[in-house]
């Protein structure tokens, strides 16, 4: 059977619409999606990273996603400059890209947190979303030049409902959604901490 050119090339043009889709940060995405972007930053110390990620529109501030950043016992001294910028308030994803390295996420987890009866920890973070269970993903942060690649940090994002859902993560990440829906120790540990936080937005 004969494949036409116009089918080929528009295979090609939705792999690299996936590659670029899986490539995007949240911050691009949410820019993207929304028409602007912001950082706020709720807890910033050597070890951990909390923030908000919002969108404006008519002067209302929504966060679009509420980030938990672990970051590893020693930086390493090849990015020293960059995680001077990302602990001054910049956006991670925005700042290695800008200064040439190369980012891989490892992807460990995608689900959804479910809040306990009793629980304001969402609407902490959220406002109020109704009986939605925000989205979840969680990934080892890697970056890489001239042929090094170092771990980052250990990033766990929760999603706003109208921003993505369980089936727009999957959509995005595909083979590595279905490798990636059950829970290792080291995730359920991080998930805690992410709940933990969520108390305190």
């Amino acid at each position: 059977m004969s494949v036409s050119r116009s089918a080929i090339e528009n295979k090609d043009e939705i792999s690299v619409a996936e590659k670029h889709a899986r490539a995007l940060g949240n911050s691009d995405r949410i820019q993207l999606k929304f028409g602007n972007y912001g950082i706020e930053l709720l807890e910033n110390g050597p070890a951990i990273r909390v923030s908000n990620l919002y969108s404006v529109s008519r002067g209302v501030k929504t966060n679009r996603t509420f980030a938990v950043v672990a970051y590893p016992g020693v930086i390493e001294t090849a990015f020293s400059k960059e995680h001077k910028a990302i602990i001054s308030g910049q956006s991670i994803g925005i700042v290695f890209r800008n200064n040439g390295w190369v980012i891989n996420k490892r992807h460990l987890y995608f689900g959804e947190i479910e809040a306990p009866p009793g629980d304001d920890g969402i609407a902490s973070v959220f406002g109020d979303i109704g009986s939605a269970s925000p989205a979840i993903h969680v990934y080892s942060l890697f970056v890489a030049k001239h042929g090094i690649e170092f771990q980052y940090a250990s990033i766990a994002e929760l999603h706003h409902p109208e921003y993505l859902s369980l089936q727009d993560l999957r959509a995005v990440f595909a083979a590595e959604y279905n490798d990636t829906r059950v829970e290792s120790a080291e995730v359920a540990d991080f998930l805690q901490l992410v709940k933990i936080k969520m108390q305190g937005a």
